[in-house]
């Protein structure tokens, strides 16, 4: 029989599979799906009604995005908050940021950019102010902002991997914002802007560093606070071995890099 959802078609499919990845990719960024979680492909199916075709090509891109892993003979997996996730995604956006500093805009797409940072640093303002209920809000300006930048880095593979890296940063501090209460501070996109107006390219390159280190030094505080190794679901095998584990942390010299250079 002819398989109407297989994602090999020539028409129509690659849109199917963008959907469902990127339906699963807000269920795992929003903590929808858990740390740890196993996945299974026909209950997928069920809960998004499309074709299990659709959803192991789906699954397949966020396993190589570094979302899911595939478990021999058990399915899927939702990959754990760990350290050394953290580190990756620290140590990623300390090298490839700070290269939005150099990226041109047409006058345009730079008066967007005013627009986007104007109505960030409203909402910025508004969350200092007390109105908590803004700073989701405030994000959503913010990741358009650096969308609209990255789509004009003219490198469209480090633009993808800056791409995979907001996404992984913003299911970090979800996290960590969940089990601690605390918040990550808003960054002020004025002071960017501002520089790219004015041709200062340093200190544009110079505000990006600092937001970076805003998110390493906020995550790593949360991170061992909450004295996490590896976020998952616990079974009867790995408690009996947790204590042959060694615990993962980040040195110091890597909560603050500057005191160490």
């Amino acid at each position: 029989m002819f398989d109407t959802q297989s994602p090999f078609l020539p028409t129509g499919m690659p849109d199917a599979v963008s959907i469902a990845e990127d339906r699963l990719r807000h269920a795992i960024i929003s903590g929808a799906l858990a740390p740890g979680e196993r996945l299974s492909e026909v209950g997928i199916c069920k809960d998004y009604g499309v074709g299990r075709g659709i959803v192991r090509a789906a699954l397949a891109r966020l396993a190589h995005s570094g979302f899911v892993s595939s478990q021999p003979r058990s399915g899927w997996k939702v990959t754990p908050i760990t350290a050394i996730g953290l580190r990756e995604v620290m140590l990623g956006r300390r090298q490839l940021e700070p290269l939005l500093a150099d990226v041109d805009l047409p006058p345009e797409e730079f008066r967007r950019l005013e627009t986007l940072c104007d109505m960030h640093a409203a909402l910025v303002a508004a969350h200092a102010a007390g109105l908590d209920e803004q700073i989701a809000l405030a994000r959503r300006y913010e990741r358009q902002l650096k969308h609209l930048l990255v789509t004009h880095l003219r490198a469209p593979l480090i633009a993808g991997w800056l791409e995979n890296l907001w996404d992984k940063s913003e299911r970090y501090v979800g996290f960590l914002e969940a089990r601690g209460g605390q918040k990550l501070p808003l960054a002020d996109w004025n002071v960017f802007v501002d520089a790219k107006r004015s041709g200062r390219a340093q200190a544009a390159r110079e505000c990006l560093a600092e937001i970076c280190e805003t998110f390493a030094r906020f995550t790593q505080a949360r991170f061992l606070e909450a004295d996490v190794v590896a976020v998952e679901p616990t079974s009867k095998k790995a408690k009996a071995s947790a204590a042959d584990l060694p615990v993962t942390v980040l040195s110091k010299s890597e909560i603050n890099p500057k005191r160490a250079s």
